[in-house]
């Protein structure tokens, strides 16, 4: 089945082609659209949340809300969400349904909202257990939200520790899974910690009161995004305690680059410590149980490829994720890339997942990255050649 088609600036598109146009130019979102449905489904003009879109074949994007400089604007058409560019009409999408979810709070009054979101149909994502340490010491990831935002709050003196008791997080868990909106997958991710052992055993804290708490076989995933500590064997923990994955973020293949826009990983971890570490897991549980993200745009498509095949070799699970750069105050970050990058990277990711067996976790798919997208099509998108 072929996927569908759009055309933009005169210019025949896909669905995936759309994606990455939107993660990349933002969306801007007229008050209509709150006041339409807000009510009624998961959107919110929260900008702290994760609104998601869906388009015609199920594929989530992040509605990256920015002004109306960027060509595509969500609208209310004939009481419909509608996606316009250039003022012309583009496409209808879906908004998810509502959720109680946001309305509840933990055992210790603390918002689900304020350290959760769901993340496309069936994705509890905690997107900030903590600050980012690297961000706090001016040693940020020069492409990252999280790590910007800890760096603005440093820069107005608003920082605060944000180490949660493990029981608040299992009480968000409980209801997601258990309650609604019924969760298959919990991304837990968080900044980067200069105390990477530490970091496990609070992680392995989380998980073993969500095991006690949560009837486990309702979902499929429970990722974990980590520093990379120094004794590995430590990993054996998170995966006894109920992880499926962990995943350790290189971001960037090429060397000299990740010591450019990843200067306190490059410095306090190094690029060598996210390989070993991998690599650990694989050797250790087998292929499928350790992943990596790969900024797409950050380094040339060849760079990233190669690096994605080496991880693939070796059972290690490449995530490609598109740059986002609107909303990052660094005016450094690399030209966006064109379609054609793109279109290389998903086609050669797809033959990598076929052809070291390889599962991208998740269900329908991540709002901010291509990954799942791309294995849940890999057949189609593994015999694309591009042009």
């Amino acid at each position: 089945m072929a996927l569908p088609h759009f055309w933009v600036d005169d210019r025949k598109i896909d669905s995936l082609d759309l994606k990455v146009l939107l993660i990349g130019q933002g969306i801007h979102v007229h008050e209509e659209v709150y006041d339409t449905l807000a009510d009624t489904h998961r959107i919110t003009r929260n900008l702290r949340s994760c609104n998601t879109l869906f388009l015609g074949d199920n594929l989530p994007v992040y509605i990256g809300r920015t002004g109306p400089e960027t060509p595509f604007h969500l609208v209310i058409h004939e009481g419909k969400p509608v996606l316009n560019y250039a003022g012309n009409f583009l496409t209808e999408v879906r908004i998810p349904l509502g959720t109680r979810f946001f309305a509840q709070k933990t055992s210790h009054g603390i918002p689900f909202g304020e350290i959760s979101t769901i993340q496309g149909e069936d994705m509890l994502a905690f997107s900030y257990l903590w600050p980012c340490e690297l961000a706090k010491s001016h040693h940020e990831c020069r492409f990252c939200h999280s790590g910007n935002a800890t760096y603005q709050m440093v820069a107005e003196n608003i920082w605060r520790d944000f180490f949660l008791p493990p029981e608040d997080i299992a009480d968000i868990i409980h209801y997601a899974v258990e309650t609604e909106p019924q969760i298959k997958m919990v991304q837990l991710t968080a900044g980067s910690t200069f105390t990477p052992d530490e970091e496990v055993d609070r992680y392995a804290a989380i998980l073993r009161e969500m095991t006690r708490r949560v009837d486990t076989s309702r979902m499929s995933h429970v990722l974990l995004y980590l520093t990379p500590p120094k004794n590995f064997k430590k990993l054996d923990s998170l995966f006894e305690a109920g992880a499926t994955e962990i995943a350790f973020d290189l971001d960037i293949w090429d060397k000299s680059l990740f010591k450019e826009y990843c200067p306190g990983k490059a410095e306090f971890t190094t690029h060598r410590q996210h390989i070993d570490a991998l690599l650990y897991i694989a050797e250790t549980l087998g292929p499928n149980k350790a992943c990596s993200v790969l900024v797409a745009g950050l380094e040339p498509v060849e760079s990233l490829l190669e690096g994605a095949t080496f991880l693939a070799e070796h059972g290690i699970v490449p995530l490609p994720s598109p740059l986002m750069p609107f909303g990052v105050n660094n005016p450094a970050l690399p030209a966006t890339p064109g379609m054609e990058y793109f279109r290389r990277l998903r086609s050669e990711m797809a033959g990598l997942y076929l052809k070291h067996d390889l599962v991208v976790p998740g269900t329908a798919g991540s709002s901010v990255c291509l990954s799942r997208d791309i294995w849940l099509r890999r057949h189609l998108l593994a015999e694309q050649v591009p042009v």
